[in-house]
């Protein structure tokens, strides 16, 4: 018998040579072979490519990719009902009709690749892309979990590099006058997006409830999304997202204002009938027609987000309160989405250690 750190050859009373390997500490035979030489090529292939999808269960490795798919869905829990259902549309509309009849065994990382391929070519955006890759690469990771497949065959696969969309900030005196063109109504909602740095959902989620006059104080505890023209309200989107925070004393009296002339019965930003606001709708019917007149064109909805933080920044906030303030997991995403403005902040605290040493030298 012949072994090599990865497998063994054992020479077959017929003559011919078996090649096995050990992969996650399950000893697998590749086949028997007529030579010794070919059952080395046999172990070499296994071992050299890390992405061989090697069958632990054979029965079971002749499984549709399809039916394990609804096995593994079904065991899917934990997601918001908005992930879940964009997770849905993608297994049935982008992996199914492509994997869907192929054994999960059979499934190869050249398969993969191809695949990965024809979703750029429809075209998708990479993010969109990386965004239905992570559906087949966690079914597929649920199949070596379960020890159907010994290596998951997307574990390598070559995705599209995502180039970050240029983000949009406005000064102080450009959100002054988007917010003086837009709906009188939407006015308090603007100038809290910004200087609060909410994201839309968050916004629209805000009770009257949320908002402490006498403390000056905005609580974001709700968020609110509409799928497939249904409207769930949750907790926000990530555990950081749930936070209060003191707001300007501007700020508070135009809120003040706003709740006494325009506040539903329950949300803080009520569409015109009271109820609350929809998302995909206020956009068209409100915010791209007030950025238009204002001659601010092009801006998205979320770079008010992005103008509240580079306030912050400009302001010389700790970073670590940025991030608390925007709902942020963390300082390194901070750092990573906001990184090149904080020089302005560095700058401001090299002018305040100077202010510092210089009264020290004038003592």
């Amino acid at each position: 018998m012949t072994t090599s750190a990865f497998g063994t050859i054992r020479r077959l009373p017929s003559g011919s040579y078996r090649a096995r390997v050990r992969l996650r500490g399950t000893q697998l035979t590749l086949g028997s072979y007529r030579t010794r030489r070919e059952a080395q090529a046999a172990i070499a292939a296994a071992g050299g490519d890390a992405r061989a999808n090697l069958v632990l269960d054979r029965a079971r490795g002749r499984q549709r990719l399809g039916e394990f798919a609804e096995q593994w869905w079904a065991s899917r829990a934990g997601h918001r009902i908005s992930t879940r259902t964009r997770d849905r549309l993608i297994l049935d509309h982008d992996l199914l009709p492509f994997f869907g009849r192929m054994a999960i065994g059979d499934v190869s990382p050249a398969d993969v690749q191809a695949w990965v391929g024809a979703l750029s070519a429809r075209p998708l955006s990479p993010t969109s892309v990386r965004r239905v890759f992570t559906i087949l690469d966690q079914l597929l990771d649920a199949a070596v979990d379960t020890g159907v497949i010994g290596v998951n065959p997307a574990a390598r696969a070559r995705l599209p590099r995502i180039s970050r969309a240029e983000m949009r900030f406005l000064t102080p005196a450009q959100l002054e006058l988007l917010a003086g063109t837009i709906t009188e109504s939407y006015r308090a909602m603007v100038l809290t997006m910004a200087w609060a740095t909410l994201r839309i959902g968050e916004t629209i989620g805000l009770r009257r409830s949320d908002f402490d006059i006498a403390a000056g104080t905005l609580r974001v505890a709700n968020n609110l999304v509409e799928v497939a023209g249904q409207l769930y309200e949750g907790p926000p989107k990530t555990a950081a997202g749930r936070r209060t925070m003191s707001l300007p004393s501007s700020l508070v009296a135009e809120l003040a204002c706003h709740l006494q002339s325009f506040a539903g019965p329950m949300y803080l930003f009520p569409a015109a009938g009271g109820g609350p606001l929809r998302a995909a709708e206020w956009p068209k019917h409100h915010w791209y027609p007030a950025v238009e007149v204002a001659g601010l064109s092009p801006l998205r909805v979320h770079d008010l987000k992005h103008s509240g933080v580079a306030f912050l920044i400009s302001a010389g906030v700790d970073p670590k309160e940025i991030s608390r303030r925007a709902g942020h997991a963390s300082v390194a995403f901070t750092y990573d989405r906001y990184g090149h403005l904080l020089p302005e902040v560095d700058k401001q605290a090299a002018t305040k250690l100077e202010a510092v040493r210089a009264a020290t030298r004038l003592a």
